[in-house]
């Protein structure tokens, strides 16, 4: 399976996935620990998922892949899984940890950041 995990640092997971440009992309199996295969900055010349938010057609590099985040708004859930992206929002920061906690289903999950009155994300 493809994770993708947002991070600001390239080690460490972090917020605000909407704008994200910043991942750490590794491939796990039940049967094999995670191994990183890519530090990946999505370029100034894609569009982050912000940007795509009302447009499920154009591709991301993304799609398709398991996004551990420490931050998303309400609503993104829904949009990423048009996707076929599945988004776990966790205050855990190692990746390896998050990963192995998907695989085994006891990662401790957040609920999505609300949005304000005039529908934005307050941490915008």
């Amino acid at each position: 399976m493809k994770f993708a995990l947002v991070s600001d640092d390239f080690e460490t997971i972090t917020g605000k996935t909407g704008r994200a440009r910043k991942f750490l992309v590794y491939e796990a199996t039940q049967e094999v620990q995670p191994v990183l295969v890519e530090k990946m900055e999505v370029p100034e010349t894609q569009p982050t998922f912000h940007d795509l938010h009302d447009d499920d057609i154009t591709p991301h590099p993304l799609d398709q892949s398991i996004l551990i985040t420490g931050e998303a708004g309400v609503g993104l859930q829904e949009r990423l899984s048009r996707r076929g992206i599945t988004v776990y929002i966790t205050s855990e920061t190692d990746p390896v940890a998050a990963i192995d906690g998907v695989m085994k289903g006891t990662l401790l999950t957040l609920a999505p950041t609300p949005h304000k009155e005039d529908g934005s994300c307050l941490n915008h």
